[in-house]
């Protein structure tokens, strides 16, 4: 065999390594391309993700903007909606974009799209449902809509194109770590042939290592190019090596800086994850890792923490990768962090527990809902509160049990569905039934209730018990009805007028009093019935009081002249009142003619001055008789005691007798002139009631006359605490009279009794003064408060009966 020479060795050698080193770049080139290409499909996969999380995310900011709206009717609340729906478009044209090269993803895309249109169109129904109903039809179109299934609908479309993305992440991110081996391994290789070759020829050496420098630069810019992909995404994406079950953290993207807070050292810390999971997340999350050995993914979500202590909800993919053995190597996966989702999921929970909430809360409004045949398929505390029944003994019945067996059989109730249904709404007022078979009387409501496609599915009722409110109107009614009566069988005048003046009610007392008919004056101004000279004061009156409230007239009574009809003026009393019809104020007289009335004013006076002189003519008379009459009697009395005392001896038995009886005589006439005194100026005395203690009045009389007769044995039985409104001194004359002759009267028992006291005679408080004297034949009653008037005997008792 021939050897080669040095030269062609080395010529060999450089073709070997001219071939090994275009071999070496071809294959780096490759492999830089395909860890270009395969980044962007990370890139394109993270960036789809995003734009589905940010699609449904917009959707539960839209829905929750319109509930919120719906329960509180702010339209402040419907701008994340507005935004929503400026937004959704780009995203789904921009999501169509992304998944042109899949037709699984764009078949999904198509469908998404129409629901999200469809969850549109119902938001803007509900708006407007929430504008021109009012909270009670918005509340009903979110209780009858299919919102709920529409949300959960696309929910699993986001969650199945999620998933498909998923999928692709992991085979991309797989494909890229691979083309990246394949990469270094071609450096690598590179190198080494470059090294060996170093050692054949300085310049293939340095051809090989320009080369090698070459591939390195394309590899950091990929790198650097998927390093920038991770760092502005929104996913962290993370790689454990696995032993046996457990986990040791092997690689993070850069991104989980920015995201978390944490350096980029610390998440391969074997236990930072497990450290910073929530701890009432712990258990559960752990619990659930074995499902990834099983099967070989894991979807889950919980809370971690973040560098600044706050926690935040966080979705996590994973996937295991196994040898060919089936052995399980390493897990790769992603997590984002869904914090704003969970908040607008729990804002939409809590406002649907509001919304929850107040329907239970409402207990003067019976709320449920009727399938399309009418069976009850919700009920309501307010329900249970006004028919009687609890849910769960209701729930699945027919609502024709509410109705009366005559509107039962009068297909009232099928007919109110019928209507519902046919005009979307059904409303009247009529009796039904509770439980226990009472009757009330009811303001129905029946709503349709229909799907997005126009679909009827069913009907939403609302009750409410009218039945104190009939009550009311009928005990209105009545007490009209009353009034009526009393102003037409009036004899006085009963006007009403306006805030104006001007009258509006002219009863027939009026018409008789005045002169003028109903129609005559109604709507004329209050002057027409007034003389000239008050007119002014009047308007000036009304003003005022309609100004400042400042009431001269309203609410006294005052006593005023009228013009009649013919013109003629006439006294009259007017009693006026104010009150409010709605916002205006109106006024209502009473009048009454006292025309009569001073007549005898008059007359009374007339007789009061002729009373008054003939009490002047009393006095001058009882003056008369206390100087004139007492005179002669004191000369009497005196000369016949002189005679008695000064000439007793010449005098015989008849005699003495004669001037004892003149003396006797005399005295009784002196005593007949006191009494007429007495009673003259008790009937001349001015009243003025006062609060009078009888008791302490009655003990002081009767200690009065115990003093005057120690040896007398009397009981008095005085009654405490009686108390009348009375002139204390005639009602001293009074029980002073009374005493004295109950006193006077059991003279002649060996113990008297006297008792003073109160009883009710007619419903009304009755005082008496009773004894154990002599008593009286009731025959002669009628005399026994006559003046000089005497039941027993002068010879028995003394006095002179005034």
């Amino acid at each position: 065999m021939t050897r080669l020479t040095l030269e062609r060795r080395i010529e060999i050698g450089f073709a070997i390594a001219v071939v090994i080193i275009l071999a070496v770049g071809a294959a780096a080139l490759r492999s830089t391309a395909a860890t270009v290409e395969s980044a962007r499909w990370v890139a394109h996969t993270l960036e789809v993700r995003g734009e589905l999380e940010a699609t449904f995310a917009d959707l539960i900011y839209a829905e929750t903007a319109v509930r919120g709206y719906v329960i509180t009717g702010d339209t402040t609340y419907l701008a994340p909606y507005d935004s929503a729906l400026a937004s959704l478009g780009g995203l789904l044209a921009g999501l169509r974009a992304l998944t042109a090269d899949n037709q699984a993803q764009l078949k999904r895309l198509d469908s998404l799209a129409a629901l999200v249109a469809v969850r549109l169109e119902r938001f803007r129904w509900t708006v407007e449902t929430r504008r021109a109903g009012g909270p009670s039809a918005a509340g009903r179109a979110v209780i009858g809509g299919r919102g709920k299934e529409l949300m959960q609908l696309i929910h699993g479309l986001v969650g199945q194109m999620e998933d498909e993305e998923g999928r692709l992440l992991a085979q991309r991110s797989a494909t890229l770590q691979s083309k990246a081996r394949l990469a270094r391994f071609a450096a690598w290789g590179g190198a080494l042939v470059a090294v060996t070759l170093a050692l054949i020829a300085g310049a293939l050496i340095s051809r090989e290592l320009a080369g090698r420098r070459r591939a390195e630069v394309a590899l950091g810019e990929t790198q650097t190019r998927f390093r920038q992909v991770l760092a502005s995404s929104t996913a962290v994406i993370y790689a454990n090596t696995v032993s046996g079950t457990t986990f040791a953290p092997s690689w993070v993207s850069e991104n989980v800086t920015r995201i978390t807070g944490y350096g980029i050292d610390e998440p391969l810390r074997p236990t930072w994850w497990i450290d910073n999971l929530h701890p009432d997340d712990r258990a559960r999350v752990l619990a659930e890792m074995p499902a990834l050995f099983v099967n070989d993914q894991l979807t889950t979500e919980y809370r971690f923490r973040y560098k600044d202590g706050t926690h935040h909800w966080v979705h996590d993919e994973a996937r295991l990768l196994r040898s060919a053995a089936g052995t399980p190597v390493e897990v790769f996966g992603s997590w984002v962090d869904i914090t704003d989702r969970r908040r607008a999921e729990e804002t939409l929970r809590v406002s649907e527990e509001r919304f929850r909430l107040l329907l239970g809360s409402v207990r003067d409004y019976a709320i449920y809902m009727l399938d399309p045949t009418g069976h009850v398929v919700s009920w309501n505390a307010g329900a249970e509160q006004i028919k009687g029944y609890r849910a769960e003994e209701i729930i699945g019945q027919h609502f024709s049990r509410f109705y009366t067996a005559e509107d039962v059989a009068a297909g009232k109730p099928e007919a109110a569905l019928r209507a519902a249904a046919a005009q979307g709404r059904y409303e009247e007022e009529n009796w039904r039934l509770r439980k226990d078979g009472s009757r009330f009387w009811a303001d129905v409501v029946i709503g349709a209730v229909q799907d997005e496609r126009g679909a009827l599915v069913g009907f939403a009722k609302v009750t409410r018990d009218l039945t104190e409110r009939q009550r009311a109107e009928e005990a209105l009614r009545a007490s009209e009805e009353r009034f009526r009566i009393l102003a037409v069988t009036a004899n006085d005048a009963i006007i009403s007028a306006d805030s104006r003046g001007d009258i509006t009610y002219f009863n027939p007392g009026a018409e008789r009093i005045f002169g003028y008919a109903l129609e005559e004056v109604t709507g004329k101004p209050l002057t027409v019935l007034m003389p000239e000279r008050f007119g002014d004061a009047h308007r000036t009156g009304l003003a005022r009081y309609l100004a400042t409230g400042e009431a001269r007239v309203v609410g006294k009574t005052v006593e005023l002249a009228g013009r009649k009809k013919d013109g003629t003026e006439f006294p009259l009393e007017l009693s006026l009142a104010s009150w409010r019809h709605g916002p205006e104020v109106a006024f209502t007289a009473i009048i009454r003619d006292i025309t009569e009335r001073q007549r005898m004013e008059d007359t009374l006076r007339r007789h009061t001055a002729q009373l008054e002189a003939a009490n002047a003519e009393l006095d001058a008379f009882a003056y008369s008789v206390s100087h004139d009459l007492r005179a002669p009697l004191r000369g009497i009395d005196g000369f016949s005691q002189a005679l008695l005392e000064d000439y007793a001896d010449r005098l015989d038995v008849t005699g003495k007798e004669y001037l004892a009886r003149v003396r006797s005589a005399s005295q009784r006439m002196a005593t007949l002139i006191d009494d007429l005194l007495n009673l003259s100026r008790v009937t001349r005395h001015q009243m003025h009631v006062a609060a009078v203690d009888l008791s302490a009045l009655a003990r002081g009389i009767a200690a009065d006359l115990q003093k005057g007769d120690p040896e007398r044995r009397a009981e008095f039985i005085i009654a405490p605490g009686l108390q009348v409104q009375a002139d204390p001194g005639l009602m001293r004359v009074v029980l002073q009279n009374l005493l004295d002759n109950a006193w006077k009267f059991t003279g002649k028992r060996p113990t008297a009794r006297i008792e003073v006291g109160n009883s009710t005679q007619d419903g009304r408080p009755a005082y008496f003064v009773r004894d154990n004297g002599a008593g009286f034949d009731m025959t002669y009653v009628h005399k026994l408060l006559g003046a000089f008037q005497r039941l027993p005997g002068a010879q028995e008792f003394d006095g002179t009966g005034v």
